[in-house]
């Protein structure tokens, strides 16, 4: 039976980077992933633009974004760091586009990032098995001897390295199977719980304001300090990036508020309005608004300062005015509650980070078995920082073999 340097449970940006960096390494790979293909989710990332990374940030900023646990991170991020990633991926032909920190493929498609690991895998000689299961591990004097599939095939190999994923968008195949392996191996597992999450409101409004995207407000929490950001309505609620980071705080019964006019205060908003009305005032309001505020949004806005649409502007009362100028500064959306691991980019939680060495994500309890990506308990905000995680991870794994 052939024996392999590294046995790779989990096809996805993890496995995909430690298989290539491995066999470029001249270590024999073998990558078992149990769906039909690789980088199932990996096609979703960034609306199908897949938001490779971010840069223009240090190594402590860039952890920073995950939280208490970013720490972990400091010792794989000094041997494969955002610029160790775009080096990676321009010297094997990937052209990237940088747009406000954010890293993109060229094309800005999902499927031709997949479609280059691919290649890297074959040219690098990588044996990949897909619409393989993994039943079970076999153990010998306390180490991983070789994997059962549910086909009855036996693989043995000198290293093993789990990156099964989470158990965000399960219909991807992250159903979560690597905690329960790793779990009867001794390992803890932390609290799991769907992060970087849609939000589901009271408000049955929303509906008609589905697949607009608001640029540049600022969203409040409750009594928080306001963030500025954009907020993507949905049939259901709100999503976007700064909903979705802002998702591992909320709560059933929260309230988030909306600012359309950050930049300026109340009596800035309103004086601005009133000329704009004086100047206008044979217009109607729907006019003279539609040209600062989107034309559906605007027509809610209007209808919660009791203010008809073709009004003149001549005509709106004062008491109008002062409504209209409070709803602008403050949409209140009431939280019935987030959306589960079926929406969820990442999940929070996994493999706790003590029984994992940070400079080489090996166990600290089976000798042979490696950890990379989001099944470690770590998870990070929207914008690139959790491929990187993966892609960082899968690499240092490589390199330690």
């Amino acid at each position: 039976m052939l024996k392999y340097d590294l046995c790779i449970i989990g096809g996805g940006p993890a496995g995909m980077m430690a298989a290539i960096a491995s066999a470029e390494r001249e270590k024999s790979v073998i990558l078992i992933e149990k769906n039909n293909d690789l980088g199932s989710k990996l096609i979703l990332t960034g609306g199908g633009r897949c938001n490779l990374t971010h840069v223009g940030l240090t190594n402590r900023e860039f952890v920073s974004k995950f939280g208490k646990n970013g720490d972990f991170l400091l010792s794989p991020f000094s041997v494969f760091g955002t610029e160790e990633l775009l080096d990676f991926f321009r010297k094997r032909g990937l052209e990237l586009e940088i747009e406000e920190g954010k890293v993109y493929p060229q094309v800005k498609n999902s499927k031709e990032v997949l479609a280059f690991f691919k290649s890297q895998l074959k040219k690098n000689k990588v044996t990949i098995l897909t619409n393989s299961e993994v039943k079970d591990f076999l153990f010998k004097d306390k180490k991983i001897e070789k994997v059962l599939l549910a086909d009855k095939k036996e693989i043995q190999a000198n290293n093993f390295l789990i990156a099964t994923g989470g158990k965000s968008y399960p219909i991807t195949g992250s159903t979560g199977d690597g905690y329960a392996f790793v779990k009867k191996m001794g390992h803890s597992i932390t609290e799991l719980k769907p992060a970087l999450t849609p939000v589901e409101t009271k408000e049955k409004w929303v509906v008609a304001l589905k697949g607009l995207t608001l640029q540049d407000v600022s969203i409040r929490l409750n009594k928080e300090k306001g963030v500025l950001g954009e907020v993507l309505f949905t049939h259901f609620g709100i999503s976007g990036p700064t909903i979705l980071n802002l998702s591992e705080r909320i709560k059933s019964k929260d309230k988030i508020y909306i600012d359309l006019f950050p930049k300026k205060n109340i009596e800035e908003l309103e004086k601005e309005i009133m000329i704009s009305f004086e100047e206008n005032f044979k217009k109607t309001i729907n006019n003279v608004l539609s040209e600062v505020v989107p034309f559906k949004l605007l027509s809610i806005i209007l209808n919660f300062s009791d203010i008809q649409k073709e009004e003149i502007c001549r005509n709106i009362t004062k008491e109008q005015r002062k409504k209209l100028v409070k709803n602008l500064k403050n949409i209140e959306l009431n939280v019935v509650g987030l959306l589960g691991f079926d929406k969820a980019m990442v999940t929070k939680g996994g493999i706790s980070l003590k029984e994992i060495d940070s400079k080489t994500l090996k166990s600290k309890l089976v000798k042979n078995l490696y950890f990379a990506g989001e099944i470690i308990d770590l998870n990070g905000e929207s914008g690139g920082y959790n491929l990187q995680m993966c892609f960082t991870t899968g690499y240092v794994v490589a390199q330690s073999i």
